[in-house]
C-alpha cells in the first residue's frame, strides 16, 4: 500500500496541469532548445493507469485472502517436485526470513519512489506532467499483468515447502501468490523508467546507454534476492518480476515516443460491451 501511496501523490500533484489536454506540439509554449521526447494524454491516461493500480492494489487484498493453504494441502506438497533451479529456496534457513523479508521492503519502497529524482535534471522537469503520466501508464500496465498473472497462476510460496517450519507457519492466507514477484516487479518498472527516460532525454546511445540499463538491473535484483532468501518467492519468480518490469518501465515510454516519431500513429483508450483498454491504430496519409 505505501508503494501505491507514493505512487498516487506524485500523480495528483499534477492534476492542476491536467486541462492541458494532449501535449502533442514540439514548439508550443517551449524554448527554441526544447524539443519534447514523448507525446501524452493525461486527460484520460492519468484516471486510467490510477484506476488500474488502485484496482490492482484492492484486488490484490482480496487474492490474499484466497491464496490460502491447508495442513492437508501443505503435506501433500513435495519438493521434489519443484524445478532442479528453484529448488534449493525451500530449503533456506527460516532464521533469515524475517531479515530478508525487512529489507526487501524498504527497498522496495525506496526504489519505486526514486523516478521523483528526475525532477533534479532541468529538460526532464519541464515535461514533469508527461513523466507523471507515462510513470502512472507503465505501473497500471505493470499491476494489471502482476495481478492477472497471480490470479491465474498460485503457486505455493518456497515456505509452505520448507521442512523446517512447522505446519502452522505454511497455512493460511497468502500461501499461493508466489509467482511472479511484485516487490521485483514495482522496482524494475521504476528503476527501468528512469533509465530509459533519462537517456532518451540526454540522447545517450551504445554502450553508455547499456551502463544505464546495466544499472536500472542491480535494485530488483537486490530485492530479488532477499525476497528469495525471506521464504516468499523462488528464483524464476524473482526473474520474472524483473524481465515483466523492464517490459513496462522501458515498453510504456516508448510507446509513447513511437506515438509522436511516427505520423500517424496514435493511442486511444476504448469501450465496447463492457470492456476497456487500449487501441493502437495508424492512418495512412
Amino acid at each position: 500500500m505505501l508503494r501505491t501511496t507514493l505512487l498516487f501523490a506524485c500523480i495528483f500533484s499534477s492534476m492542476t496541469l491536467l486541462s492541458q489536454g494532449p501535449r502533442t506540439s514540439p514548439m508550443d509554449n517551449v524554448s527554441p532548445e526544447h524539443v519534447k521526447i514523448y507525446k501524452t494524454y493525461p486527460k484520460w491516461e492519468v484516471p486510467v493507469s490510477l484506476a488500474l493500480i488502485g484496482a490492482a492494489s484492492l484486488g490484490y487484498k482480496w487474492m490474499d485472502q484466497r491464496a490460502s493453504l491447508t495442513a492437508e494441502q501443505v503435506v501433500a506438497l513435495d519438493p521434489m517436485n519443484i524445478n532442479s533451479f528453484d529448488r534449493p529456496a525451500a530449503y533456506y534457513d527460516p532464521a533469515t526470513f524475517k531479515s530478508a523479508q525487512s529489507k526487501s521492503d524498504i527497498l522496495m519502497t525506496a526504489f519505486v519512489a526514486a523516478p521523483i529524482l528526475l525532477v533534479f535534471d532541468k529538460k526532464i522537469r519541464r515535461d514533469w506532467v508527461d513523466m507523471l503520466t507515462i510513470l502512472a501508464a507503465a505501473h497500471g500496465v505493470d499491476n494489471t499483468i502482476f495481478f492477472s498473472t497471480i490470479l491465474l497462476v498460485r503457486r505455493p510460496r518456497p515456505l509452505t515447502y520448507n521442512p523446517a517450519l512447522p505446519i502452522e507457519a505454511k497455512t493460511g492466507v497468502g500461501k499461493t501468490n508466489s509467482f511472479p514477484s511484485g516487490h521485483v516487479s514495482w522496482t524494475a518498472t521504476s528503476t527501468f523508467f528512469i533509465a530509459k527516460v533519462y537517456t532518451d532525454y540526454h540522447h545517450i546511445k551504445g554502450w553508455k546507454r547499456m551502463l544505464f540499463f546495466t544499472g536500472a538491473a542491480l535494485p530488483p535484483t537486490l530485492i530479488g534476492y532477499y525476497r528469495v532468501h525471506a521464504g516468499s518467492h523462488f528464483p524464476t519468480d524473482a526473474i520474472t518480476g524483473g524481465l515483466l518490469g523492464m517490459a513496462c518501465g522501458i515498453g510504456v515510454p516508448e510507446l509513447h515516443r513511437i506515438s509522436k516519431k511516427v505520423d500517424g500513429l496514435a493511442i486511444h483508450p476504448f469501450f465496447m460491451n463492457g470492456s476497456n483498454g487500449l487501441s493502437l491504430s495508424y492512418t495512412i496519409k
